[in-house]
């Protein structure tokens, strides 16, 4: 490149790869805001956006002097993205990991920018197209197969700790196996525990809860 020479990296170049990356980052992002994640839109849109820079900064200075090696900037966005998405994954009072498919989103998402910055706008527009459909269509196969899957995690708030005990045992009346404790806390006279439950074969999870809500001493219970 000589210059300020609108060639490789011209004018237009830019303008395109940008709003691509932009657009490309929003969508993605927008899936994440309506699910109310803490990674939306504008942070989809500025990891796509930053990585499309980054790697036409590395494509302009390879250009400008002939010898640096484009793909070095993008290297370092792949590693450094990791610092970002391990910001919002947090594991919350029921000891329930969220967050992972945000931070891989975001990864992706920079994965995306690198390949708009460099013109691979075919492989770009195929990545979008397929992380769509997972994002959208991914979670409701995940949920159907988990709902009637025979393992069930559930928090439960109990108002006595001896209520655990009559919990327990209502467990074994239904046929249902407790497979591990995961967590037991003491809440003044009561007890908050999550619990992974072994479920008969084809017993329903939401008819399990209704049945399970019921249970003497029970104060509160949802399925984790």
């Amino acid at each position: 490149m000589k210059g300020f020479e609108f060639t490789l990296v011209g004018f237009s170049s830019i303008a395109l790869k940008l709003i691509l990356a932009a657009l490309a980052g929003g969508i993605l992002g927008f899936e994440r805001t309506r699910k109310m994640r803490g990674a939306g839109l504008r942070t989809y849109m500025l990891v796509c956006l930053g990585a499309a820079m980054a790697m036409m900064t590395g494509e302009f200075v390879s250009e400008l002097t002939g010898k640096a090696d484009p793909s070095r900037i993008a290297a370092q966005v792949i590693s450094g993205i990791g610092f970002i998405g391990a910001g919002t994954i947090m594991v919350t009072g029921y000891f329930h990991i969220k967050g992972i498919t945000t931070a891989a989103g975001l990864w992706l998402c920079a994965s995306l920018g690198l390949a708009i910055g460099i013109g691979f706008y075919t492989g770009a527009v195929m990545m979008l197209i397929i992380t769509l459909f997972v994002m959208l269509l991914g979670e409701k196969i995940e949920k159907e197969y988990l709902s009637r899957g025979s393992r069930m995690r559930i928090f439960v708030m109990l108002k006595n700790a001896d209520d655990l005990t009559v919990f327990l045992n209502y467990l074994k009346q239904l046929g249902i196996t407790l497979a591990e404790f995961e967590q037991i806390n003491m809440m003044g006279s009561g007890v908050s525990a999550t619990f992974m439950l072994k479920l008969q074969p084809k017993q329903n999870h939401s008819e399990t809860r209704d049945i399970l809500s019921v249970c003497p001493g029970i104060a509160f219970l949802e399925e984790v």
